[in-house]
């Protein structure tokens, strides 16, 4: 059995003696340490742990309350008995008001169990009460957490991630977690009130239920994810780059279209998400007003994709240029490259740049003999030269990258082409020019097509690029020799490329393959 530890402090040493043997007796399993002073009470305090303080009232220099102020930040919770030989009201009254646990009379004190008896009492009491406070706290935390949680995707409500938002800004937040970068996520279910509308309101709570359990899977420990209202879902997660944020976001959204269905339809449901990031402590609402932007352009852009908050600053100025009158789609377009050229790397501007430039010399070889409409010409010029518009949106460090792409990063710059496309239409473009750029990365075997039709814009496009791509510098590989490169053009012959393109560029092979080195 564990001896029961008790602190005595009393200054006279007779009454010291009887105090100890009224406490302690050969048969008790308690332990008993002396003081006769305040600071003799005080070291002990600070050197062992006690089940009981027991303090004669009247001490040299202090009283039993006085010294229990300097003795409680040391002995927290410990219960106290105070003992005098004045039964004074006010002593008794100034010993309670203190927060001690019991008062007991000298001479009762002294008189057989008596002070035993009451030393035990006091402790089971305090005992009983940190129980009690424990079990009371437990249930506190439990109904701040259900306070702080959706009922429906057990993740955090708004409050709760308010609440996870101020503490990363507080003043007492780590350095560390202010020198990290947070990626900002807005994910809202397409389509969603159709849902409701047309297979009723369990359904909806199913599907709002299996995405919030694709969110809740690919979070980790120290991200925050919450149903921020309706059937959109925030999540903050420490990230290191826009290019890790994207690639998270696509990957999301890919197990929701792959993993969520409409209950008793089958259907995909499919989600448009909003991406920003910023510095862990600087996610305020302008970041939070960044995100929804994001989302929406995101279901402009025809819904179930991802979009950046660069994305949608290069979207508002395609829309405040494509509103200026009298000028060309061409003349548009460049006026936006000028605008956006102090935020733009080196890679990006030799994408829009002198590989659009090279690209169109060689698409213009090869459509001047497939083409002969001038305003289906035009438009073809317009988009080899401009196809990687959607590449000033990529961050530079991406396209930069000497090494080859992870899928996730593939995923991000394979965007561009969508997204040039959208810049595009925003600019004022014809439909042709557009659908080329959109299309301009699209296999010819993903066509489905069996007879093989006359070229497309976008297939003549697709095949030039790669050919002065396979013929120039790239971060990730040198320029292959121009027979090499004709090699690997003629390889994919009916399988990446169209074939016919293919022929003709092998047949004006010293012509093009000048024209696009």
């Amino acid at each position: 059995m564990r001896q029961t530890r008790v602190l005595l402090t009393e200054d006279d040493t007779d009454q010291q003696r009887l105090l100890l043997r009224a406490i302690a007796n050969g048969e008790r399993p308690v332990s008993v340490s002396l003081a006769s002073t305040a600071a003799e009470a005080i070291d002990l305090a600070r050197c062992e742990n006690f089940d009981c303080l027991v303090l004669d009232y009247n001490l040299p220099l202090c009283t039993a309350p006085e010294l229990l102020r300097e003795i409680e930040p040391l002995q927290p919770g410990v219960p106290v008995v105070v003992i005098s030989a004045s039964e004074c009201q006010e002593v008794v009254i100034n010993s309670i008001r203190g927060g001690v646990a019991d008062f007991v009379p000298k001479h009762d004190a002294l008189r057989g169990d008596m002070l035993w008896n009451r030393v035990q009492a006091a402790i089971t009491n305090a005992r009983a009460e940190r129980c009690e406070r424990r079990r009371i706290n437990r249930r506190l935390k439990q109904l701040e957490s259900s306070a702080h949680r959706d009922p429906l995707t057990k993740l955090c409500n708004r409050r709760g991630m308010e609440l996870a938002m101020e503490a990363r800004r507080a003043p007492g937040a780590s350095a560390g977690d202010r020198r990290q970068t947070a990626a900002v996520f807005l994910i809202d279910l397409d389509h969603f009130k159709r849902v409701n509308d047309q297979l009723g309101h369990n359904a909806g709570d199913a599907v709002l239920r299996d995405a919030a359990n694709v969110i809740r899977s690919a979070c980790h420990d120290a991200d925050i994810a919450a149903r921020w209202g309706g059937e959109e879902f925030l999540v903050i997660r420490p990230s290191v780059s826009l290019v890790h944020a994207f690639a998270w976001a696509e990957q999301v959204r890919r197990r929701v279209e792959q993993e969520v269905r409409l209950p008793g339809t089958g259907e995909q449901q499919t989600a448009s998400i909003g991406v920003d990031v910023v510095p862990s402590g600087q996610v305020t609402p302008g970041v939070l007003s960044r995100v929804d932007r994001a989302m929406y352009l995101a279901k402009d852009a025809g819904r179930n994709r991802v979009r950046t908050w660069c994305m949608v600053e290069a979207m508002d100025l395609a829309h405040e240029i494509g509103s200026i009158p009298g000028t060309s789609a061409h003349d548009r377009i460049c006026l936006l490259v000028q605008r956006l050229r102090r935020r733009l790397g080196p890679t990006q501007l030799e994408h829009v740049g002198v590989h659009g430039t090279r690209v169109n010399r060689l698409v213009m070889d090869v459509a001047g003999v497939m083409f002969d409409d001038p305003e289906a010409l035009a438009d073809i010029a317009l988009a080899a030269e401009f196809h990687d518009l959607g590449k000033v949106a990529i961050p530079e460090s991406l396209l930069a990258m000497p090494r080859r792409l992870s899928a996730g990063e593939r995923c991000f710059v394979d965007e561009h082409a969508r997204f040039g496309a959208d810049l595009f239409e925003a600019i004022g473009a014809s439909p042709r020019a557009i659908r080329a750029v959109e299309l301009h990365h699209r296999r010819f075997d993903a066509t489905g097509t069996i007879e093989p039709q006359p070229p497309r814009p976008s297939e003549v496009l697709n095949a030039c690029d790669a050919l002065v791509t396979m013929l120039s510098d790239r971060p990730y590989a040198r320029a292959r020799p121009p027979e090499q490169a004709m090699a690997e053009l003629r390889a994919e012959r009916g399988r990446q490329f169209h074939p016919d393109v293919v022929d003709l560029l092998h047949a004006l092979r010293d012509q093009h393959i000048s024209r696009a080195a």
